[in-house]
């Protein structure tokens, strides 16, 4: 009897399927596609909003305001000893040029000059202070900024400045005009950057020290001092 020649075939067909299978089964799953690196978080922050804000500082601006107040007595004092010579010296009715007259003048003169000595003294005694405590408000400030920006996964903070001051109309705006600009003068303008990611100085250090840089500074040198 004849063979069908057709189930040894469909044998072979089968075999060759399996082995597909099971190569395309051994290959590894397709990957996905690389992700690139992902985009730095950049915020800014108005520092003249969060000095005039900060509650803290009204508290320290009181101290300041106490002190300024105790030195406006002390000065007040020293005035009235100064006019109280003077009408003694008017009223006493001394020879001019006499001894007890010139004697008087000098008293005046001496008590004047420790009036200006003691103003000039609490001057800048109370410059220390709102300095001291500006400095406070900064370092209190940034360690704030820098925790938000910890917190929150920020790369770098930037500083902006909007905030105008008014026009100078007496004595606390003069201690709050000096107290600004010291702020404004220690505040950077990188207010917290994530040091990880964005601190190149080893990599520039590297190229700084290179010999191809240290030969291009030195022709430079060289070329500016011809």
């Amino acid at each position: 009897m004849r063979r069908n020649p057709l189930p040894p075939l469909l044998s072979i067909l089968a075999l060759g399927l399996a082995v597909l299978a099971g190569s395309a089964l051994a290959q590894d799953p397709p990957k996905r596609p690389a992700r690139g690196p992902r985009p730095l978080k950049v915020g800014v922050v108005d520092i003249g909003v969060l000095f005039k804000g900060y509650k803290r500082k009204d508290e320290l601006e009181k101290i300041i305001n106490e002190r300024r107040e105790q030195m406006k007595e002390e000065i007040q004092k020293e005035r009235e000893r100064v006019r109280d010579l003077r009408e003694r010296l008017d009223k006493g009715g001394l020879r001019e040029n006499s001894e007890p007259y010139l004697r008087a003048v000098t008293d005046i003169k001496l008590a004047q000059y420790q009036l200006e000595l003691k103003q000039e003294r609490l001057q800048a005694s109370l410059k220390k202070l709102v300095e001291q405590h500006t400095l406070q408000i900064l370092s209190e400030l940034e360690s704030t900024i820098e925790a938000y920006g910890r917190k929150y996964g920020y790369d770098l903070i930037l500083k902006i400045d909007k905030a105008q001051r008014a026009g100078a109309g007496g004595e606390s705006d003069l201690v709050q005009h000096f107290q600004e600009r010291i702020f404004r003068a220690q505040i950077s303008d990188v207010l917290y950057f994530n040091e990880r990611a964005l601190n190149i100085t080893r990599n520039v250090e590297t190229l700084l020290n290179s010999p191809a840089n240290l030969r291009k500074m030195e022709r430079q040198a060289k070329e500016k001092a011809k």
